[in-house]
């Protein structure tokens, strides 16, 4: 039994990882190696942006939500990303359970009916895994209400070689309504905010290099 979209976004974001370089380099071979419409459905399985794979190259830091998507998509076993295990393995509904349960997920184990244990994952107890590896929580980013999709040739982080990017804007009311009432004063401001924050990289550094090429086309 492998989880839907909407079962994976009751996840946490908490950081997984047991090691972050095997992480670091295990996700990024894996997701740069993939095909276009296995990289989509990964990316579509977060329920969140492209850029959330580029941080974990960066990082190593990553949610069960993020490490289940890939390994699903590519049938590889979640605890090969987290570092646990040196074997890329298989992914089915009892690798799952074992993953989920050692997370501590139980009661969502329950909800999700996923299979009972057929075999035992050797791993290091809960509370040892705890005090050896502190919990890292992954830094809140404000989401913009663009979604920015890459084109499969792109392979580096920041995105510097994209010819071609693929926007799709909210159309909630109140999106509606904020972009009527836009004055051009307001606009420069969020285009100058928006520069400072690219400064420091992450979402905000990918979205104004977006609207600089947009500006110049």
């Amino acid at each position: 039994m492998l989880l839907t979209q909407e079962q994976l976004k009751k996840l946490k974001k908490t950081n997984v990882s047991k090691d972050a370089d095997k992480t670091k380099e295990r996700v990024e071979l894996d997701f740069k190696g993939a095909s276009r419409a296995e990289k989509k459905a990964a990316v579509a399985l977060t329920g969140q942006q492209t850029n959330t794979f580029y941080r974990v190259f960066n990082t190593g830091i990553i949610g069960a939500r993020v490490v289940l998507a890939l390994a699903q998509t590519l049938n590889v076993s979640p605890f090969y990303y987290t570092g646990e295990t040196d074997e890329r393995g298989s992914i089915d509904g009892e690798v799952i359970r074992q993953f989920l349960e050692g997370l501590g997920y139980k009661s969502l184990l329950k909800e999700l009916d996923v299979a009972p244990p057929k075999r035992k994952y050797t791993r290091k107890p809960k509370e040892e895994a705890l005090a050896e590896t502190p919990v890292q929580e992954e830094t809140p980013v404000e989401e913009p209400q663009v979604l920015v999709e890459a084109p499969e040739e792109c392979a580096d982080a920041d995105m510097e070689d994209a010819l071609e990017v693929t926007l799709l804007f909210s159309d909630e009311p109140d999106m509606k309504k904020a972009i009527e009432e836009l004055s051009e004063t307001e606009a420069v401001e969020l285009l100058h905010t928006l520069f400072i924050r690219a400064k420091g990289g992450s979402d905000a550094k990918f979205l104004a290099d977006v609207v600089k090429r947009c500006l110049l086309k």
